[in-house]
């Protein structure tokens, strides 16, 4: 029985001219085709070429940088004088079984037409881990450009040395000697029809996201999201009088809960609006709740997009721009001279008369100055001496049993270790209290963040107390917009009573005696006014 199907596997960000070659040459000549290990494969006469688009439902980050209907438009033209077949393949991460639910999953969206077994199909891979799971299965191999299994060279360079190389040459992709010497004339159009070269550009050299479109490894996203979901309309009530109707652009949108409160605003019933978030799993949250009609104004729109990277609107066009704590994470993943130039991009694209509406943590006034703070030690399991020597990381329930007194010693190892600019503090016994002596700033930093365990270590790497509201004043002073006299710093008196009371307290030496402090602000409502 002769083989009548191709199966291609791969995501497929560009097609090459060697590939071209090489399926078109199993249409003119099927006799010569080998196997990995150089054997004569019995090809029939009437192929069919069976494309997997893997990972056909992750857009926007390094590993997967163009969304899955742009890569099959350029497999349909092709145009390899044999009938072709495309099949999106939804992200299954580095799973075992890889290969068999690709398998399945043709057999599924082909509606029975293909199911591909060793018998009728041959599968053309050059990428040794996946030829591994194909051939467990039974499958033969056509190797497409490996040369040798032993070492895994390649005869000519594959399609993500291709995709590197457009990433690597910038926004002169088009003119890049590998690009225009290796891509097929169908991967080119739709390249640059599209400009998708240059979303390969930006999402390869964001500095902020992971290549899976993450901020972070560690983040908790279905923790994430019910907060900011639970939190939204508690964030939208004291802003919402500030809203300059328009275009109003979110930026970090998370989920678009706050997207959501606007589509249903009778006040925004003409506005256009515009959620921006640059992690792929909540975009992707974003666009399946557009997908379900659940907001109110058909005019919204989402953009996968660090906005770091480069303007998205132009000057002078947004009416309103709010931020939802966004601009501390700017500042702990990108650095203080991209928070700066945040600021100055806001008021850029902000219109006259137009406002940007900033909510988010802030630091206390005073935050250099030194104070004691007292730390509870019975609130909580002591760590056994075999746990203080563990190396490995600690989990939620672990942390969230400590008493504080424990977990602000684990605070100081873990806070921005991998950025190197944590912290370090004086533990002292004073009449049978245990105190940490320490900056203001960096004490608020621990209080803040003490009972985020179950998220512990994405929230280690973000710093909260980097300026206080006059600090945030200047900034955008600086920047060009007036502060609305309404911007002011508060305190969540639900974090006093349920998360500090009886376990954190602020005191300052005075005349040789520890005097209590009052304790400091929590959040901040930022109005700039672009005048």
């Amino acid at each position: 029985m002769s083989i009548t199907n191709i199966l291609i596997p791969g995501r497929h960000h560009v097609l090459t001219n060697f590939q071209h070659d090489y399926l078109s040459q199993l249409i003119a000549d099927p006799t010569s085709v080998r196997d990995t290990g150089g054997k004569a494969v019995n090809l029939g006469s009437e192929l069919k070429f069976i494309w997997a688009v893997t990972s056909a439902n992750h857009a926007g980050t390094r590993r997967n940088p163009l969304p899955g209907h742009r890569r099959e438009a350029a497999i349909e033209k092709f145009a390899l004088g044999a009938p072709s077949y495309v099949f999106p393949i939804d992200n299954v991460g580095e799973s075992p079984r890889f290969a068999d639910h690709t398998i399945k999953e043709i057999e599924v969206l082909s509606r029975g037409q293909f199911r591909l077994t060793p018998k009728n199909t041959v599968v053309a891979v050059s990428t040794p881990a996946v030829i591994d799971l194909y051939e467990k299965l039974g499958f033969v191999i056509l190797p497409m450009e490996l040369s040798s299994r032993e070492t895994g060279a390649s005869s000519a360079p594959r399609a993500w040395d291709i995709v590197l190389a457009i990433a690597a040459a910038g926004a002169e992709w088009r003119a890049d000697k590998t690009y225009l010497e290796l891509v097929h004339p169908a991967s080119k159009d739709i390249l640059e029809r599209y400009r998708l070269g240059d979303l390969i550009v930006d999402v390869h050299n964001d500095p902020l996201l992971s290549d899976e479109g993450d901020i972070t490894e560690h983040r908790d996203y279905a923790t994430y999201r019910q907060a900011f979901d639970e939190g939204a309309e508690r964030k939208y009530g004291p802003m919402s009088g500030y809203i300059k109707p328009g275009r109003i652009v979110d930026v970090g949108s998370a989920t678009g809960s706050i997207i959501k409160l606007m589509s249903d605003d009778p006040a925004l019933a003409d506005a256009d609006l515009y959620g921006i978030e640059v992690a792929r799993p909540l975009y992707e949250i974003c666009r399946q709740r557009k997908a379900n009609e659940e907001f109110g104004n058909e005019n919204t729109f989402f953009y996968q997009r660090n906005i770091m990277t480069g303007k998205l609107f132009p000057d002078n066009t947004v009416n309103t721009t709010t931020t939802f704590a966004l601009t501390h994470e700017i500042d702990s993943y990108i650095g203080r001279d991209g928070l700066n130039k945040f600021i100055t991009q806001v008021y850029d694209q902000t219109a006259p008369g137009g406002v940007w509406i900033n909510s988010d943590v802030v630091g206390p006034e005073g935050g250099e100055k030194i104070v004691w703070l007292w730390l509870a030690t019975t609130d909580g399991q002591n760590e056994t001496d075999e746990q203080k020597s563990a190396n490995s990381p600690a989990s939620g329930g672990y942390l969230a049993n400590l008493p504080t007194a424990a977990r602000f010693k684990r605070f100081t190892q873990d806070f921005r270790a991998d950025e190197g600019d944590g912290f370090t503090a004086e533990i002292a016994l004073r009449e049978g209290k245990t105190y940490a002596l320490l900056r203001l700033a960096d004490a608020v930093e621990f209080m803040v963040t003490k009972d985020y365990t179950q998220s512990w270590y994405s929230e280690m790497h973000e710093r909260f107390c980097y300026w206080s509201i006059d600090d945030w004043r200047q900034a955008v002073t600086a920047a060009g917009f007036t502060v609305h006299p309404d911007s002011a710093a508060t305190r969540n008196d639900w974090i006093v009573h349920n998360r500090w009371a009886g376990h954190v307290a602020l005191l300052r030496e005075t005349g040789g005696k520890l005097e209590p402090m009052e304790f400091p602000v929590t959040n901040m409502l930022l109005i700039a006014e672009k005048k």
